[in-house]
């Protein structure tokens, strides 16, 4: 490595160190995806088992359990799992792959373009909101991204590269699943579309497959033995027939586009003119059309198989990051080096631009709260939208001035520091609001009350992983008034926490007596007990 290579790496360290480090450990979690494997992990802390872990009562098989192994030796010199070393493990993960994807682009177009590609990286969107939330997809990229360097090193021969792609991909898997696939998805249709024996040949998949099986086998081998059942279910409801198309609906145009935007923002806006450069270099020969070949390729697959899933989420499109990253570092360090302005392709770029406008509308057509959403907090949507715009604007400006006065490698700073800005004060933001809507620790304390006699917690209306990560004990979800009553009537003394429209269908003739009134995510709830259990004084 050489002394530009070390200096572009620093760089790259301290940047990402700042974006990864900026609000960690500060977002409240507030759905069940959110506070799923740290109640995993404190389990496996509680209870010992670190091969079965119990969740609800149940023991847990749809996914592996690799993050959750993670969270608990984070957690385990405390002895309890916290807000902050919940997200330790997506941290690093984020941070590894910004690293990963400056090694991939220093190997593929030198350590210039290796510096902008990880840049950007670590100021999309999609990687700083990940590396803070305590869920497998930060991990699976990471793992998908190094993956996708081992790929490119056996497509230049390089000895023993397979074993690093195939165990990588196996790491993949155990991070959630089927999904950690994905690069021997973009191997083989890399493959195919190279038309070429040797592209087969490089894939090793004789001694690659087997290996990927070793590697993967002992997740499912422990389940079949002691939860063959729970297995069962696990692979065929919750890793087949859920993500399987089963339907057309106007959603599965207007999502994937949206949320493969909302993924690489605002670094989105540079994807088309990258897109079409790399289209032009595909048509002729060159040192680089491998690597944008293999780039393109690798964007083009993912894409497809996310949007083909029947569950679109905003997290699946993560791993096109790397991809995306890497197009636009080899595109800003193209107009640098030769000094060169931007082409930019207006017809393209007008025409993305009208296909998101329409997924847009369509999306909030499709969603029938999406209006109503809007209705209710437009003032801060449009405030909001003023100083996207104003920052999409001001960096566009950056990149044309220094175009026209040959100084890119500024322009491209100060476009960077301009996105970190945006992404950072947009997460701070709103940050801000969602923990004052989902203030779990202070309902906690104005509870202590009542929980100190009520050792089982059910909730109707209300996510239930969240108050049991928050509240420290087990709460069971009711699905509906029925269940309720026959959680809370049960041999322990109980209460439930409702909201407001199951608390009227739950007051009239049920037995039930309200203890106290509160707010959560900015609804009214109620936390009730059955009056044959007497409210305990605070």
């Amino acid at each position: 490595m050489t002394r530009e290579d070390r200096r572009a790496l620093l760089w790259v360290v301290g940047g990402a160190a700042v974006m990864v480090g900026v609000d960690l450990g500060r977002r409240i979690l507030t759905t069940n995806d959110e506070a799923r494997f740290p109640l995993l992990a404190q389990d496996i802390l509680t209870r010992g088992d670190w091969l079965f872990p119990i969740l609800n009562g149940s023991v847990y098989h749809n996914k592996p359990i690799l993050l959750a192994w993670l969270i608990a030796l984070v957690s385990w010199p405390l002895g309890y799992v916290t807000q902050f070393t919940a997200v330790i493990p997506s941290a690093v993960a984020a941070f590894a792959t910004v690293l990963v994807i400056f090694g991939l682009g220093r190997e593929m177009f030198g350590a210039a373009a290796g510096t902008y590609a990880a840049l950007t990286a670590a100021t999309t969107q999609g990687v700083f909101l990940h590396g803070r939330i305590p869920m497998p997809d930060m991990l699976m990229t990471a793992f998908i991204t190094a993956s996708l360097w081992m790929l490119w090193r056996m497509t230049r021969g390089v000895p023993r590269a397979w074993v690093g792609f195939y165990v990588l991909v196996g790491l993949a898997f155990w991070a959630k699943g089927p999904g950690g696939f994905m690069p021997l998805i973009v191997a083989v249709a890399w493959a195919a579309m190279g038309r070429r024996a040797a592209g087969w040949r490089a894939l090793t998949l004789p001694l690659g497959l087997p290996l990927l099986a070793l590697v993967v086998a002992p997740w499912p081998v422990f389940r079949l033995f002691h939860h063959a059942e729970g297995l069962r279910q696990a692979v065929v409801h919750n890793q087949i027939l859920w993500y399987l198309p089963q339907d057309l609906r106007a959603g599965m145009v207007a999502e994937p586009v949206q949320n493969a935007f909302g993924i690489l923002f605002p670094w989105v806006f540079l994807v088309p003119i990258a897109f079409v450069e790399a289209a032009r270099l595909l048509r002729r020969r060159g040192p680089e059309r491998d690597a944008i070949f293999l780039l393109v390729v690798a964007f083009a697959t993912m894409f497809v198989v996310i949007a083909m899933s029947q569950q679109q989420r905003f997290r699946y499109y993560l791993p096109l990051v790397a991809p995306a990253s890497l197009l636009i570092g080899w595109w800003a360090e193209s107009l640098v080096s030769r000094r060169l302005a931007p082409r930019i392709p207006w017809r393209i770029c007008a025409a993305a631009g009208a296909l998101l406008v329409a997924a847009g509308v369509a999306g909030a057509f499709y969603r029938r709260n999406a209006l109503n959403e809007v209705s209710m907090v437009w003032p801060a949507y449009v405030a909001q939208a003023i100083v996207l715009v104003a920052t999409v604007a001001a960096v566009a400006a950056a990149l044309m001035m220094g175009a026209r006065d040959g100084r890119l490698r500024h322009a491209f700073a100060a476009a960077w520091v301009g996105c970190a800005v945006l992404v950072v004060s947009s997460y701070h933001w709103e940050l801000e609001r969602r923990n004052a809507a989902y203030d779990y620790a202070g309902l906690r304390e104005r509870m202590k009350p009542l929980l100190r006699e009520s050792p089982v917690v059910a909730t109707l209306g209300l996510a239930d992983m969240p108050l049991a990560f928050y509240l420290r004990r087990p709460v069971v979800p009711a699905g509906t008034a029925r269940n309720l009553r026959e959680v809370v009537r049960g041999d322990g003394p109980a209460v439930a926490i409702v909201t407001d429209r199951a608390l009227t269908s739950l007051e009239d003739g049920d037995g039930f007596t309200v203890l106290m009134r509160d707010r959560l995510a900015l609804r009214p709830i109620a936390v009730v007990a059955y009056r044959t259990t007497s409210p305990p004084r605070p």
